[in-house]
């Protein structure tokens, strides 16, 4: 596994299907019972951090489950970050500031919260 699969995996871990924001289908509202995720990739040099986001989507016309959802992210990554190993490197996933945010849709059927976080890519040989 490589850097970019160990960053898909991890925004797969939360029970919802995670897309990079690039190929995210047209139907992924309906296809996914109107729970997703969509994550922002980058490629960096190792041993320096990059600023990353996520964003995870339901349709729903309350706060509350995504909320929990967005409390989870940031439970998982932890207040010290979170260490993911893959061949030969590994991803310290820190969170950001702020690390999540409500945001606004033109449905207001949708809601949306916005992750921000830090990875930094190492090598282990």
């Amino acid at each position: 596994m490589d850097s970019l699969q160990t960053l898909n995996k991890f925004w797969n871990s939360f029970n919802l299907k995670a897309y990079d924001e690039n190929t995210v289908p047209d139907n992924a509202m309906t296809a996914n019972d109107g729970k997703y995720i969509t994550y922002s990739v980058s490629t960096a040099y190792f041993d320096e951090p990059v600023a990353l986001s996520a964003s995870v989507w339901y349709k729903s016309t309350s706060w509350a489950e995504i909320t929990q959802k967005a409390e989870e992210i940031g439970d998982a990554i932890g207040l010290g970050g979170k260490v993911i190993r893959f061949d030969g490197g590994g991803l310290w996933i820190k969170r950001g500031t702020p690390f999540s945010q409500r945001m606004s849709d033109e449905d207001d059927t949708i809601r949306r919260v916005y992750i921000n976080i830090e990875v930094e890519y190492f090598r282990t040989n």
